[in-house]
């Protein structure tokens, strides 16, 4: 399998309206997504095989995308023909798509991969959030998959830097996963954010999550609890992050952000509070980014760093990325796409 065979969220199904396109890249390949008549998404390569012009700068007629250009039309399925000359048919690559958790989902159609699951449990949707992040697929996971960094960089999900030699962290890897857990002395939050969430000085954070590999995305789970684990804090949070390559040096993470309160009321009163823990994931995931904007090197390499006992996943998620989901054999790291 190669990137392009596995499910990628990729564009919110709200903003794509009926009769509209959507030009976009995903891996390097230019995709155009469009709606048909009857509102179903179809997408196909964004390059007209005839004068290469974007297929997404054209228009919608019934259920086929025309080009701009010379006005040949092309189905759901690729299929294309030229009106200037009836009998010259051609086709270009076309993708499977589906609609869930307010996204729209692509992959080759050759490719028959298990769709990821998003469990909800009792947790109450949050929103989606879509970033994008000047930096590749490798680094882009790094930093999400660590949380040494938490100590500097975050506000809220993180650990006192000053007791970081505290935090347990233990790496669970299978063939097809790495489950990270982390456990240690959380950092001082903003009093007020603190007091909400019944989270006192000298509490321990937990950050948990699992990474998969088709596609690359990561499940986390965030709470607090009292030193001896007999009080929790009055939320938790669980994100699922999925991490796609625009090109070789542009990453998107599309994520779906959960929560659990054990306050009164509707949903433990997060109907009327998302806003706020809304702005702050986005707030704590522009940190993130911030990092990665400012990095001296860009290249994927791990050789020659000087890496801590947080960093072990780095290795491990870079073979599971380029064995799943880049479908490369193993003994090469790729550099570029």
């Amino acid at each position: 399998m190669g990137m392009l065979d596995h499910w990628h969220p990729i564009f919110p199904s709200q903003k794509l309206k009926r009769g509209k396109t959507a030009g976009l890249q995903l891996a390097g390949s230019l995709i155009c997504l469009y709606r048909t008549a009857e509102g179903a998404v179809a997408a196909v390569n964004d390059v007209c095989p005839h004068r290469r012009l974007k297929l997404s700068y054209g228009r919608v007629v019934g259920d086929r995308i025309e080009c701009k250009y010379h006005g040949w039309t092309f189905d759901a399925c690729g299929n294309g023909e030229s009106p200037s000359t009836p009998k010259l048919h051609t086709c270009t690559d076309a993708y499977d798509t589906r609609e869930a958790h307010g996204y729209i989902w692509v992959k080759s159609k050759a490719s028959t991969p298990e769709f990821p699951e998003i469990n909800a449990d009792n947790y109450y949707h949050l929103g989606n959030f879509h970033h994008v992040v000047p930096a590749p697929l490798e680094l882009t996971v790094d930093n999400f998959n660590e949380i040494e960094h938490s100590g500097t960089v975050h506000d809220t999900f993180g650990y006192d830097l000053a007791r970081m030699h505290e935090v347990k962290v233990n790496f669970e890897p299978t063939d097809a996963t790495v489950k990270v857990t982390n456990v240690g002395p959380t950092k001082t939050l903003f009093k007020p954010l603190a007091w909400v969430l019944g989270i006192r000085k000298g509490d321990l954070f937990h950050d948990h999550w699992t990474t998969h590999f088709s596609p690359v995305y990561s499940v986390y789970d965030h709470w607090w609890t009292s030193p001896d684990g007999s009080r929790e804090s009055m939320m938790r949070w669980r994100l699922y992050m999925f991490f796609w390559p625009i090109d070789g040096d542009r990453t998107a993470v599309t994520s779906f952000v959960y929560a659990k309160s054990r306050f009164p009321g509707p949903a433990g009163g997060l109907r009327i509070s998302k806003w706020i823990f809304r702005r702050e994931v986005d707030r704590e995931v522009r940190q993130d980014i911030a990092m990665l904007e400012h990095m001296a090197d860009k290249n994927p390499s791990i050789d020659g760093m000087k890496l801590s006992r947080f960093d072990r996943v780095l290795g491990l998620t870079r073979e599971r990325i380029q064995r799943i989901y880049r479908g490369i054999p193993a003994g090469r790291i790729p550099l570029t796409l």
